[in-house]
């Protein structure tokens, strides 16, 4: 059984532009505009960290309803979570 062509009509339009979220994604922004990436703090380590789709889903949810980055929630929480267990 012989397959159907693919139309690909519309799927490689570059003149349309995603819908704005309000979540800022990965890679978004690059082009002339693109502003570099932070330096690294003094001392600075990275990690990866792995969650579920429902967490990953309500952290992406309260970063946007705060105006505020991964990075700086996960932080603040790991923080407040050192400081309640060295107590």
């Amino acid at each position: 059984m012989a397959k159907k062509p693919v139309a690909l009509d519309g799927l490689l339009n570059t003149e349309s532009r995603p819908t704005d979220t309000g979540i800022p994604q990965r890679g978004a922004g690059q082009g002339a505009a693109h502003e570099k990436k932070p330096a690294k703090r003094q001392g600075e380590k990275r990690l990866t960290l792995a969650l579920d789709g429902e967490t990953y889903k309500r952290l992406r949810l309260h970063a946007a309803e705060t105006d505020q980055t991964h990075q700086a929630i996960l932080e603040a929480a790991l923080a407040d979570y050192l400081k309640r267990a060295d107590a």
